[in-house]
Formats: C-alpha cells, structure tokens, sequence
C-alpha cells in the first residue's frame, strides 16, 4: 500500500475513534492496560489525560514506553491501528491550551479533566501498523517512520 494513503487511511480511522487500550509497564516490569480517551494530532501523535494518583501516572514516569491499539468496536471486520512509542508530559503551561483542543475532537465525556492533579500526556510514535480484514484476509502494514516524525 502507498505509504501516504496508508497514513491517511491510519489518520482517518484514528480520528473516528475516541477510545484506546494504553499498556504501561508498572514497577515490576508487569504491562497494565486502560481504556482511554484519546484525541490524536496530523502526526500522529497521541494527547491523552490521567491524574497524578492513578498508577499509570507513576509508571509512566518511571518508564514512558507505551503500546497503544484503537479496535474497531464489533465483530467483523476486524480493523485495527497498534502502536508503540515514547509518553511525554505536557507542561502545565501548555496543558489547558492541549485540553480544550482534546475536548473539541473527543466529545465523550472527560471524568477526570477538573481533578486537582490532572495532567496530560503526548505519546510520540516509534512504530505504527494498521491491521485491516475488510477484505476478508487479514492485511499488515507497517507504516514508514517518516510519516510520523
């Protein structure tokens, strides 16, 4: 698949999402997933939030390699976008301008937004694949690093 349509393709369906599975490593190396609300920028990169409390916060200090994957909810066909990268934390400077540029492309429901600690993460992306079986075969493609750096 040409590598500028297969990003787009990858844009188009990220941006039609609102949820993904973040894994994170916790202190014994052990991978913890949540579901998460996400919103995500023309390079792909990823903007989520969570509050200081929450143990994904601490993870992701102390290692801020993640895997995410955004599924296509139902059965069939199975289309799905996986990707590694690196987490980031926003400044606080920066954060409101970020969230309320989150709120404008996700519109599900923010629980966490006004708590005290909350902060906001950007995961920048070293691997990208979309898996895609609308054709009734399971196709892999990986996406060229430098669509998205």
């Amino acid at each position: 698949m040409d590598q500028q349509k297969l990003k787009q393709k990858i844009l188009d369906f990220l941006n039609a999402h609102f949820k993904m599975v973040l894994t994170v490593l916790d202190e014994n190396k052990h991978p913890n997933s949540s579901l998460m609300l996400f919103a995500t920028d023309e390079d792909l990169q990823i903007y989520f939030g969570t509050r200081k409390s929450f143990g994904k916060y601490k993870a992701l200090v102390a290692d801020p390699h993640v895997s995410i994957a955004v599924v296509q909810e139902g059965v069939d066909p199975l289309q799905v976008v996986d990707m590694q990268g690196t987490a980031k934390e926003i400044s606080k400077e920066k954060t409101l301008e970020i969230l309320k540029w989150f709120v404008g492309k996700n519109p599900a429901k923010y629980y966490v937004k006004n708590a005290d600690d909350f902060v906001m993460f950007q995961i920048i992306p070293s691997a990208v694949r979309w898996l895609d079986a609308t054709s009734g075969d399971l196709c892999i493609h990986d996406l060229d690093t430098h669509f998205f750096r």
